[in-house]
């Protein structure tokens, strides 16, 4: 069954904006537009189609635009995939996607500098994060929703490490979910020359020198299993979106056919 639409979730600060901006200018240049979907369901601004929570029936209407346009559509979310419908595409083969991770130790950091430019600037966004242990609570959450995801079939595992500092080898990895035969460093190279995505060009593992040494000593033990599976061994994962994580039983939802939708 040919995919119609792609789900491009990424936890906070992790190159999410990268990775969808891959995925949206490889369709793009293989002749794929995306428009912005006029669906309610539809939450992004002008150039981003974003969704949060879907009910069957903004399935099926974000399934008959991406019909009438006769090619796969990328959407942007930050949310579990904890709708039944979301599962249900998964595993029909009617969508695919991505999950993005990065050092939960990293996204501290990254997430408490939001917060005090955003009050510099008298901004309400990310303010809520005024202390390490907002962040770090806000992240457990966030690994909950990216191990749900990686439980889910047609899902590539991608990391900020990789998304920001080998870019070229992120891009070749989507290209070769997604069947396009496209230069992998032409791709990275329109992408991070658009001006379109926030990525961070700065060090890798921040962590080091800029967390209290403690706190990163319990931080690398607490999300251990994240970090030596989906970022330090990375290159022993899946490479076309089997799936990474065993699914529990709970999401196993039986399949529905594409009428249904």
């Amino acid at each position: 069954m040919k995919p119609l639409l792609y789900f491009s979730y990424g936890m906070t600060k992790s190159g999410s904006t990268l990775a969808y901006m891959l995925v949206r200018t490889a369709l793009i240049a293989a002749g794929m537009a995306q428009p912005r979907l006029i669906s309610a369901a539809n939450i992004g601004g002008k150039r981003i189609n974003m969704v949060e929570h879907l009910t069957r029936a903004d399935a099926k209407e974000l399934l008959d635009e991406a019909r009438a346009t006769g090619h796969m559509i990328v959407l942007k979310t930050h949310t579990r995939p904890d709708d039944p419908v979301v599962v249900d595409l998964l595993q029909s083969g009617l969508a695919i996607g991505h999950a993005v991770c990065r050092d939960p130790r990293d996204m501290v950091l990254s997430m408490l500098d939001h917060a005090r430019h955003s009050r510099r600037l008298g901004q309400a966004e990310f303010t809520e994060f005024a202390t390490f242990d907002a962040a770090i609570d806000n992240i457990r959450h966030q690994t909950n929703s990216l191990t749900a995801w990686l439980r889910l079939p047609n899902i590539l595992s991608l990391c900020f490490e990789e998304l920001a500092f080998e870019t070229p080898q992120a891009a070749r990895r989507i290209l070769g979910q997604l069947g396009l035969r496209m230069n992998p460093g032409h791709l990275a190279e329109l992408v991070l020359e658009s001006g379109q995505t926030n990525k961070n060009r700065g060090k890798q593992a921040r962590h080091i020198g800029e967390m209290p040494a403690d706190l990163a000593r319990s931080l690398g033990a607490e999300f251990a299993p994240l970090i030596d599976t989906l970022i330090t061994h990375r290159a022993k994962l899946p490479q076309d979106g089997a799936v990474t994580l065993p699914p529990p039983a709970s999401l196993r939802i039986s399949q529905i056919s594409e009428p249904a939708l």
